[in-house]
């Protein structure tokens, strides 16, 4: 993938994330664009690849990316995480066997 490529797909999957979150203003584009490279990160580190299910994948992480955006007042990182709702837990546990068990990019999205 080109850096073209890449910037093009980062601002697709931005403009997905405030779609979702109901964000239709710039001036958080910067925090949320980090929350989604962190949450991201964290679905790589627990083993979930985007390539799997793409669809699902960036579901996963607008969910995350909301709660914590919601979340930045709360008092322990914790609450933030609290809050998610269970059907992401379950599709994230999904995604995750999949991706340790050979599950691959079945084309389908989702």
């Amino acid at each position: 993938m080109t850096a073209e490529e890449k910037a093009a797909l980062a601002k697709e999957r931005l403009a997905a994330c405030k779609k979702y979150m109901r964000v239709d203003y710039d001036e958080d584009d910067e925090l949320i664009a980090a929350l989604m490279d962190a949450n991201d990160g964290y679905l790589a580190d627990a083993g979930v690849r985007r390539d799997v299910s793409p669809a699902r994948h960036d579901l996963i992480v607008h969910a995350m990316t909301l709660q914590m955006y919601d979340a930045r007042g709360a008092d322990t990182p914790q609450q933030a995480l609290e809050t998610v709702p269970p059907v992401v837990r379950q599709m994230f546990n999904q995604l995750k066997i999949r991706c340790n068990y050979g599950g691959a990019a079945d084309g389908a999205g989702g």
